[in-house]
Formats: C-alpha cells, structure tokens, sequence
C-alpha cells in the first residue's frame, strides 16, 4: 500500500494538456484509497486474503493453486476486493498479481538470447512482484490507427512498441499503447502484445515484453478525460465522484529498459505466445470473471431496488424482467462455479479453471449487464432526470422538496440518491464507459466467441447424431 504522495516520484502524468502531480488530483486520491483496500482486506480479513509460505505472509492472489479449494479462496478474496468499489474497479493488484504467481512457474518456454535468459528474468520479476506486493498495471493494447495495415507498414511508429536500438545492457523503445487502465497511479507496468492481434513476419521490432516503473525516464502517461464533476457532491454523482478508473495512452519516447526487465525480444512467435502460454490469461480471467459478477449483481440489485422505490414491483411485467435479471445473475455464478469444478491440473500441478467455462462468461456477461443496466434506466426513466441538485435540498426549497418527493417507500433524498445512482451508472459518462469496459476489456468478443465454439467439447452430441443418422 502506498499513499497517493508517494506517486509523485517524478513520473511524467499529463491531463488536459499540463504535465501534473499525481497527488494533487482528487479524483486520483480518491480512486487510489479505493484501490488500497487490496491491501487493507490482509490486514483486516487475513484468513481469507493471505496464506503462508515458507515463513512469510503474502496475500492470497499470489498463491500457485493447486487445489480446487485454493481456487475457491482466491475467488472470495477476489468477491470482497470487488464488494469493496461495487465492481466498478476491473484493474485492482489482484487481477495481475494472481497471474504473476503461474507466470514465476510457467516463465521456462520464453527462452535466451545472447544477451539474456528471458524465462529467468519473468520468474524473477514476478518473484520480486511477490515479495513486494508491487502494484503494475499492464499494456497491451495497440492504437487502433489501420487494423488493414500490418503494425510495420504504419510509418509514423506509434501502432505498438518496438526496440529501437539493443545493447549489451538493455533496449531502447518508443511506441504507444491505449486504454492502459490504473496506469497513473500503479508502481509498475507490463508491456506485452495482446494475443488475439497476432504480429506478422516483418514486425519483429514490435515482437517485446517488459516491464518498467512508471518513473522511468521516457515514459509518458496521458490521461483520457477524467469523468467526475467538480462542483457538486457524491449525492449528485455517487459513482463518478468517488471513484475514476483512470485509463491512459502510454508513450515511450526512447526509455531504456535493462535486460533483466525484458522479457519477449525480437521474436514474434514469444511475443504471441507470452500472454497464454505464460498461464497469465487464464489466472487473470478468473479472477476478472468474479469481479465481473460482483458487477452485475450490483446491477441487478440496483434495477430491484428502483422498481420497487418507485413502486414498480408490483406488476407482473415488472417481476418478469427483474426475474430474468436474477436468472441471469445465477447463470453466470453457476458459470463461474462450473470453471472451478472442471478444472484440472496442467503440467506443472497449477490447477487450473476450466477456459471454456470462463470464456462463456466473458462473451455473455456484457449484455447480462447491459441488460440490467436497462431495466434500472427503463424503471426510472424520467424520474432520475428530474431530480434537482442535491444543494437544493440545504436552500429555501428544502422544505419543499422533503414533502413532495417523500413517500411511503423513501426519504425524499434517499429517493434522490437513489436515481442519481442510476443516472450515474445507465446514462452519465461515468456508466457509459463502464459498459464499454464490460464489452472489450476482454478482448473482442467475436474472437472470444469463434474461440468458444473452436474448442468447444461436442463429443456427446456428436456421438447422439451418428447413431441417429446411422439408423
């Protein structure tokens, strides 16, 4: 855990063209506080987010499970972590962090060059990730600038990162990466290529993994557009005002990054095995998936709560669409619970969730969620933009307002709170991009579904069909 003053470490933040300091945002600090219960959940809820290995007290995510019930703890830590910001926080240490424990196993497969034993260097900085319970982020993402162009037939050099120069020391990179989510306020960041964009022969300059401390000279962090609102109160605005995942367009404007901290070099067939071979795309989904039903529950239970506020609940119409919310809801925690239980051990005794399993939640949860974020928007309709600002209720009007918005269900400003909250979260920039979030941070779902449907099991319903039409 680190305060937010400890992130003006010299890190080059820029937001709305001024280079800034990290701690002087509010928003930042009040994202960080939310990002830090990661932390504080070991101190005050160690039985399910820390274990013991050899001698040492480290938090649950990092543990190598071997077992289904392992599975089942880091799941509970990964519910409360997520219980603790609502869902709305899809890039907390443990995301990364669980795949740092398979990766310090896996890492054998990454190989050497002359200069560096690659595989050595990921076990070792996901050991020292471990042993420090080190914030990173990660960026995988390439700027979408010619999809129908290879990454090096973009001339201008910022489609990816590549190595500009090597040394017997390290590398030099430029580039680009988007959508880095947390970046500004991690410790650390893992630059990799996404696996669903596979490089072509001839981008071998773009062919690199690494990791790097945001402070290194030569990186630059740009903020997107941050998505609270000065000037009124967490009652107006009870998600956007307290908290902003912050995503950012990472450049590197020749950092030199040191052979120990390089990972994938100059080799496109380990850049595009790095992310799944490595275990890290399954360890993290897990951990993402359970996030992401903290999500939707809190959706769902938004949508329950406006219908029966505004007394809506009552009509059959009304419980079927909140029914087929909470249908919803189960399906996607039987989904879950169904990876765990059809998980198996891989070569190196990791056990391991059932990917089949994950990736249906992955390509079905977004529109649950959708769904859901609907149903709430649809229930309070023209309530929730009506509702004045919470000050009015501290102005002559007051009074006023406390008599005509009371009813026998809510307190005039619980009533209030209540559809700012789903104005917040179905309508308002802040809900807009969080719905987008649920969409592709994954990944393109018409991959993750062609992927799904590839490896698909179907040998019961093959065999029910040949004895059928052998008849």
């Amino acid at each position: 855990m680190h305060t937010i003053e400890q992130l003006d470490d010299g890190r080059e933040v820029y937001l709305n063209g001024q280079r800034i300091k990290v701690s002087e945002v509010p928003i930042f600090r009040k994202t960080l506080a939310l990002n830090n219960q990661y932390y504080a959940l070991q101190r005050t809820h160690p039985q399910v987010h820390t274990y013991q290995e050899n001698g040492r007290t480290y938090d649950i995510a990092f543990k190598v499970p071997r077992t289904i019930n392992d599975l089942r703890q880091k799941h509970q830590a990964y519910q409360e972590i997520a219980q603790s910001n609502n869902g709305m926080l899809g890039r907390t240490p443990d995301f990364l962090n669980t795949g740092m424990a398979v990766l310090a196993e896996r890492s054998a497969f990454l190989g050497h060059n002359q200069y560096t034993d690659f595989g050595e260097n990921a076990k070792h900085y996901a050991e020292w990730i471990k042993e420090n319970d080190v914030f990173i982020s990660h960026a995988l993402q390439n700027p979408q600038l010619d999809r129908q162009k290879a990454i090096n037939g973009i001339p201008s050099g910022y489609a990816g990162v590549h190595v500009l120069e090597r040394t017997a020391d390290g590398i030099v990179v430029s580039g680009a990466k988007m959508v880095n989510t947390m970046a500004p306020i991690a410790d650390d960041l893992l630059v990799f290529n996404p696996p669903e964009l596979l490089l072509e022969k001839g981008d071998t300059s773009y062919a690199v993994a690494f990791a790097t401390p945001l402070n290194n000279p030569g990186v630059k962090v740009i903020c997107r557009k941050l998505l609270d609102h000065p000037g009124y109160t967490e009652d107006d605005y009870p998600l956007s005002n307290a908290l902003d995942e912050i995503d950012a367009y990472i450049v590197f404007d020749h950092a030199f990054i040191p052979w120990n901290k390089v990972f994938v070099e100059n080799d496109v067939e380990m850049s595009n095995r790095f992310f799944i071979e490595s275990g890290m795309f399954i360890h993290t989904s897990h951990q993402d998936e359970v996030r992401g039903i903290t999500k939707l529950e809190f959706a769902t239970s938004l949508a329950i709560r406006t219908a029966h506020v505004l007394g809506l609940d009552g009509f059959l119409g009304v419980q079927e669409k909140l029914g087929r919310l909470t249908a919803n809801l189960e399906l996607i925690k039987g989904t879950i619970t169904r990876s765990e239980e059809e998980g198996h051990l891989d070569e190196f005794g990791i056990y391991t969730p059932s990917q089949q399993a994950l990736l249906a939640v992955r390509s079905t949860l977004p529109e649950f969620y959708e769904t859901a974020l609907k149903a709430a928007q649809h229930f309070a309709a023209g309530s929730m933009v009506g509702v004045p600002g919470f000050a009015e209720f501290k102005g002559e009007n007051g009074p006023l307002l406390e008599q005509a918005l009371t009813t026998d269900r809510a307190e005039a400003q619980d009533r209030s709170k209540l559809l700012n909250l789903v104005f917040d979260l179905t309508t308002a920039g802040f809900g807009q991009r969080q719905l987008m979030y649920e969409y592709y941070h994954g990944g393109d779902p018409m991959r993750i579904r062609s992927m799904h449907y590839h490896d698909e099991n179907l040998s019961a319903g093959n065999a029910m069909l040949d004895n059928l039409l052998k008849r």
